[in-house]
């Protein structure tokens, strides 16, 4: 994560400088970050939050050296690298990145989605953490490094829990309120313990897979969500709120996500232009289909043949 708004240079965590592009306005509208004067917790550097409504250019190799990052997609798809080994989040899920990790988004955007992010300082064990005495510092810190899965479900209520955090800081006045940031982080620290132990990556219903296979074996005539609905026999209303509990997104985005990977699946063929591609999957212009595929990948249609020609 880890992107400054007022510059476009970085140090992370006492490890290398990374050399950011500075974020056009409409980025740093859609992000909130407070970094350590501001949270007034010991150990934590940072907490941070985006709601793209686009995607934007993706992280750079970094690695926290004396710290671990706590990621959790609220809503979208994300991937991620660590160490050659990628991980393709969706909403609802978690991530850990842990010190000293080599790390980037895997030559893939920012995706549109709502995504949160702490940094916690570990290292080196003297430091003091969330107002802990010594002794429970250093059993969190030993717990927190020695979590077994670093890609899992998160809990229920995660974004209501961060959000608050979120409000605290913005309220926090005295001592005693920097006392209540630390005890909502320890609530989120040990909900995600739970979780990295449970490791549930939660499969669809029955119905839903229903729904995701149909989807999935169509290219120009995609189904509308009512179609959808009635395919599993669930009320539109009903269908789209178990589909983004069970997918983590709503239906319509996921069917338009699936649009947009055939569409760059057919851009990759010589012969294709983005015209005819646009037309085939049922974008009322070009100009509509290249609006929604930047939306959504970061760049034109143009722009992706272009890049998938030199790989």
């Amino acid at each position: 994560m880890w992107h400054s708004t007022k510059s476009n240079i970085r140090t992370v965590a006492r490890g290398p400088v990374v050399i950011e592009p500075i974020m056009p306005p409409e980025q740093l509208a859609r992000r909130r970050e407070c970094f350590e004067r501001e949270i007034g917790v010991p150990g934590v550097v940072e907490l941070g939050r985006y709601r793209y409504a686009s995607a934007y250019q993706g992280l750079q190799p970094r690695t926290h050296p004396d710290g671990m990052e706590f990621c959790f997609l609220a809503r979208g798809h994300q991937t991620y690298r660590v160490g050659g080994q990628v991980y393709r989040l969706r909403g609802g899920d978690q991530y850990l990145v842990f010190p000293g990790e080599l790390h980037d988004s895997a030559d893939m955007p920012e995706e549109k989605g709502v995504l949160y992010w702490m940094f916690l300082r570990l290292k080196p064990a003297r430091q003091p953490l969330l107002f802990l005495e010594p002794a429970a510092a250093r059993a969190l810190r030993e717990t927190l490094l020695a979590l077994p899965s670093r890609h899992f479900a998160a809990e229920p209520g995660t974004h209501l829990l961060l959000d608050e955090l979120f409000d605290a800081i913005e309220r926090a006045r005295s001592r005693l309120d920097r006392l209540g940031i630390a005890a909502l982080v320890l609530r989120f620290l040990f909900a995600t313990i739970r979780a990295s132990h449970h490791n549930r990556r939660a499969t669809p219903s029955p119905r839903i897979q229903r729904s995701l296979a149909h989807i999935a074996a169509q290219t120009a005539e995609l189904p509308s969500v009512p179609q959808l609905a009635r395919l599993v026999r669930l009320s539109p209303s009903r269908f789209k709120a178990r589909f983004r509990q069970e997918v983590g997104l709503p239906p319509r985005e996921h069917v338009l996500r699936h649009r947009l990977g055939v569409a760059q699946a057919r851009l990759r063929e010589p012969e294709a232009t983005v015209t005819a591609v646009a037309h085939e999957l049922g974008f009322s212009s070009s100009q509509y289909f290249a609006t929604v595929f930047r939306r959504f990948t970061g760049l034109t249609p143009t722009q992706f043949r272009r890049q998938a020609r030199l790989e």
